[in-house]
Order: structure tokens, then sequence, then C-alpha cells
């Protein structure tokens, strides 16, 4: 049971290291936010996920937020190249709308758990019947 959980985290940990990038070479990140902002990627970024929509048609992010959340990330300073800032910033987007599959594991887990637990009455309530 939690080798799964484990599994779940060594997969997550696995997207983030880009195989294309030698760690040990540092690529550069821009002098300042508003350089960042205005690079092809990170406006292609902006786009995207500000266009992204959920099951009833309706945007699930705002440009606004998508840039604050960019804005905010670029400041952390483990975050060496601004790949790693959108990448990051993409990992938290996933997460935030569950379409990292995190919660279809659960609902399947408690899904298997309520089943098990249901099995165990049932079979305990039948013994309790008989010995009595």
């Amino acid at each position: 049971m939690l080798s799964n959980w484990f599994g779940v985290f060594k997969e997550q940990e696995m997207k983030m290291k880009d195989p294309e990038e030698d760690e040990n070479v540092i690529k550069a990140k821009s002098q300042n936010f508003n350089e960042f902002i205005k690079t092809p990627e990170a406006q292609a970024f902006v786009k995207e996920w500000s266009n992204k929509k959920d099951e009833n048609g309706n945007l699930m992010y705002t440009k606004r937020g998508v840039i604050e959340l960019l804005r905010n990330l670029y400041k952390v300073p483990g975050l060496w190249a601004n790949k790693r800032v959108l990448l990051t910033a993409k990992d938290i987007l996933v997460m935030l709308k569950g379409m990292d599959g995190l919660k279809g594991f659960l609902a399947g887990w408690k899904a298997k758990s309520e089943g098990i637990m249901k099995g165990i009455k049932g079979g305990l309530g039948s013994i309790i019947k008989k010995a009595a």
C-alpha cells in the first residue's frame, strides 16, 4: 500500500527531471521577471494555461492568475533556469485542477477499502449469527 504512494511520488519526481538537461551546466535565467515573461516560452505557457477550459467550457485559470504564479515562482532561488520555473508552474496547475491522476487513484483506493470493510462486516456478521 505504502509502496504505491512512493511510486506516485517517484513518478512525479521523474517528470521534473528533464533528460536533455545536464544538471552540471547551469542554464541562463532571465535577469528579471519582465525579461522572463517576454520570452517565447513564457508567453506560450501563459497563453496555453489561460485558455484551458473545464468540462463545462469555463476557463480554468485567468491570465492574471497564471502570470502571478509565474512571478512568485520566479523569485524562488532553487529554480535556477527559466525552464525550471515553467515546469514547476505546470506541475502546480496540473495538481490544482486534479489532472495529475491522484484524485482518481485515491477514489479507487477508497472504493477498494470500503468493499473490504463490507466484506469483513458481512463475513463476521454471518459467523456471529451462526455461533449464536
